[in-house]
């Protein structure tokens, strides 16, 4: 992995970052902005205006004060993204998809599925695996 060192001075106490120069240089922009978190918040934000009657009989759906939990979670960490904190925000969006993924993926996986919660579930790992590589690799 070859990538080069930038001092970067946050409000975290002068953490430094670092670029990337592979096949996740394309990506780092997307891990440095607010828009997958605040993508996923709208997107558990308007899964709980879905009323249950929608739903076919054994269908997994996560409980009306996890989506909006998550919802709320997921936009303060777009908060703290926007207010340039990098490395918090992405820390904060890899810790709590990875708890949603632990909460709910497995009963989410089995049939019968409904699309919105598979829709869920995949911007969870998108954002855990998104932010978690810049959380875990190019911040120090």
């Amino acid at each position: 992995m070859n990538f080069q060192q930038k001092e970067s001075s946050s409000s975290n106490g002068g953490s430094t970052s670092t670029n990337a120069t592979g096949t996740f240089s394309h990506f780092q922009p997307y891990a440095r902005s607010k828009a997958p978190a605040l993508a996923l918040s709208s997107l558990f934000a308007a899964s709980a205006f879905v009323p249950p009657t929608l739903l076919r009989p054994n269908v997994y759906f996560p409980p009306y004060l996890h989506r909006v939990g998550f919802s709320v979670i997921f936009g303060g960490a777009a908060y703290v993204l926007s207010t340039g904190d990098e490395r918090n925000g992405s820390g904060i969006t890899t810790a709590w998809s990875l708890t949603y993924l632990l909460l709910h993926l497995r009963k989410s996986l089995r049939t019968p599925r409904y699309p919105l919660t598979l829709a869920m579930g995949s911007g969870a790992v998108g954002c855990a695996a998104l932010y978690g590589t810049e959380y875990f690799l190019y911040q120090s």
